[in-house]
């Protein structure tokens, strides 16, 4: 007969919430006190020690490789600036032949006019502002059409806020300035033209310009296309990228870890999942592996305000556990107040340092007690059985074979956000039996955001031909303000929603939608926009690297929203008059 051993533990039920005469341990008499202790196992004696030492062996390997999307060109790691975040989200903020804020094309302006200055070129600085081809007109700005609308739709005047209005007036009134952005389509047409260059040295105006432009394209980007991240799925609103590091020691193939729905909302260490059949990124025969033993000394695991390991050792006056307060939920406090009582004694740490930016891998580890007997403790890869070491290990998306490891991502550690560029809610309509694309927030002609929720519908409602408020009025469909775009299902595409019209017009244009987050003709997966809806925000935003380099960057950011809206649109109703 197999025996099944069965561990049990005794604890108290109090019929009260307050654990506070529970752990006064009030004493009766040195008898009863006698008789804790031997009930609590103070004077059992095991003959063993206390950690003192530990030998460790850690490999760990260096990311070399990245890729953008799925089916992008894998490019080197080395030599490029700032975190993880700014290489996956950064998309370009200058156009060339499309639109381009204000602020941007001033700010580039300016840049060059500085950099010409500095090279003892100032006269070609003016000849730039002078230059028509190449002078910030900010009168014009008003014909420039929304950032983007399909090929097939009225253009229309892109909106405004107070903003532009002001940054207009001011522009207006700085004089003469640099077009940056006119100065990059220029130079992308062929060499500068002579007028401008005038009897400055040609080869130090186009040393200068080239300085800048590889400055401007550094800082802000530049793009002919849709000014968005090459990782970045507009059918699923998410970032897509790929990491790649060579093979520990012992291993034959590189280590690829992939985010395939990443949210823009920071890359964490469980962003990414191990995907030993992705398409070779040619990290293999890169070098960096590296593998160390080292002889550290632990300390017990503790953190402040823990009560102490022993129950008749004397506490701290700062230690009050009776003051923890949590209910059912609080599942936080309740783990952390259970390690401190019960299984604290058991654990202990010791610091490795690996590179930022690397997957490591614990090989072995050896203890030494204060009897100086040797342990060896088994680790995730010796263990394959258990699963408590592996709460921090990677996902294995082929799911064959294990690699247990952890990783070390170059990511923002405290980024400060911007307050929202733009702001998009998809959102489910039950009622209208459609999905809604609501813009709040979009980006205006100065780069600065514009409000949409006080903007008016397409179109009004035909006018009552009878006095009486209480007739009846029929109406083709009910008014639906501007900033709320329908998204209907394609027939001959199943799974996508695109963006539409509510009535059919001459000029078939579609609701102006104004926002690059959901700009051109875009489609949806139906799968995205649940009944809970989502949050899509542009942002900027700004972080410092390991040497103190700052990295600004504008990016996306999905999250989820608050529910189902209701449009009111109806079609083919009657209402009174009055309404």
């Amino acid at each position: 007969m197999a025996l099944l051993p069965i561990w049990s533990r005794v604890e108290p039920h109090a019929f009260t919430s307050d654990i506070d005469s529970g752990l006064a341990a009030e004493i009766a008499d040195p008898l009863w006190m006698v008789l804790r202790q031997w009930q609590l196992g103070e004077l059992h004696g095991d003959d063993s020690g206390s950690p003192a030492a530990v030998d460790i062996s850690v490999s760990h390997t260096p990311f070399t490789r990245y890729r953008l999307g799925s089916a992008g060109e894998a490019k080197p790691l080395d030599g490029v600036a700032g975190p993880i975040e700014a290489v996956v989200e950064r998309e370009p903020e200058i156009r060339l032949g499309g639109w381009t804020p204000w602020s941007v094309a001033v700010r580039a302006g300016r840049r060059l006019s500085r950099i010409l200055t500095e090279d003892g070129l100032p006269g070609v600085a003016a000849r730039f502002a002078d230059d028509e081809r190449t002078r910030f007109n900010a009168s014009r700005i008003d014909k420039e059409p929304p950032p983007e609308e399909p090929a097939h739709a009225k253009a229309r005047p892109a909106v405004q806020g107070v903003d532009d209005h002001r940054y207009r007036a001011l522009l207006t009134g700085r004089g003469k300035m640099i077009d940056g952005v006119a100065v990059l389509e220029t130079v992308a047409a062929g060499p500068v033209d002579l007028e401008i260059v005038g009897d400055a040295d040609p080869d130090a105006v186009a040393a200068a310009i080239q300085r800048w432009s590889e400055e401007i394209h550094a800082e802000w980007g530049v793009t002919t296309e849709t000014p968005q991240s090459a990782a970045w799925d507009p059918e699923r609103m998410e970032y897509g990228f790929s990491l790649a590091a060579p093979p520990l020691s012992g291993g034959d193939g590189e280590i690829v870890l992939r985010a395939a729905e990443y949210d823009g909302t920071g890359v964490r260490w469980d962003t990414v999942d191990l995907d030993a059949a992705s398409e070779p990124h040619g990290a293999a025969g890169d070098a960096g592996a590296e593998t160390r033993v080292r002889s550290l000394l632990p300390s017990a695991l503790r953190y402040a305000g823990m009560p102490a390991d022993r129950f008749w050792e004397f506490e701290d006056a700062a230690v009050a556990l009776g003051r923890v307060r949590s209910g059912p939920t609080d599942l936080v406090k309740m783990v952390a107040v259970d390690f401190a009582i019960v299984y604290s004694p058991d654990w202990h740490l010791v610091p490795v340092e690996v590179p930022v930016g690397s997957v490591a891998r614990v090989d072995w580890m050896v203890v030494r007690d204060t009897f100086g007997v040797a342990t060896l403790v088994g680790s995730t890869a010796t263990q394959a059985a258990d699963g408590a070491g592996r709460l921090f290990q990677p996902a294995n998306l082929s799911g064959e074979g294990d690699n247990p490891v952890l990783v070390v991502l170059p990511s923002a550690l405290g980024a400060q956000t911007s307050d929202p560029l733009e702001d998009i809610a998809l959102q489910r309509d039950e009622m209208a039996n459609l999905a809604w694309s609501i813009e709040k927030l979009v980006l205006g002609p100065s780069g600065r955001p514009v409000s949409r929720e006080w903007f008016p519908t397409d179109f009004d409602l035909p006018a009552a031909t009878s006095e009486e408020p209480s007739e009846l009025v029929w109406r083709l469909a009910t008014r639906v303000a501007n900033p709320w775009t329908p998204l209907v299902a394609v027939l001959d595409e199943p799974g996508i929603l695109r963006r539409a019209r509510i009535l059919d017009t001459e000029t078939t244009e579609l609701r102006s939608a104004q926002s690059l987050l959901l700009s051109g003709e875009h489609d949806v997966r139906d799968e995205e926009v649940t009944r809970v809806g989502l949050q899509l925000r542009m942002v900027q935003q700004r972080a410092r690297t390991s040497d103190g380099a700052t990295t600004v960057w504008r990016s996306r950011e999905k999250r989820p929203w608050k529910g189902e809206a209701s449009s009111g649109l109806r079609f083919d109703a009657t209402t009174p008059t009055a309404g």
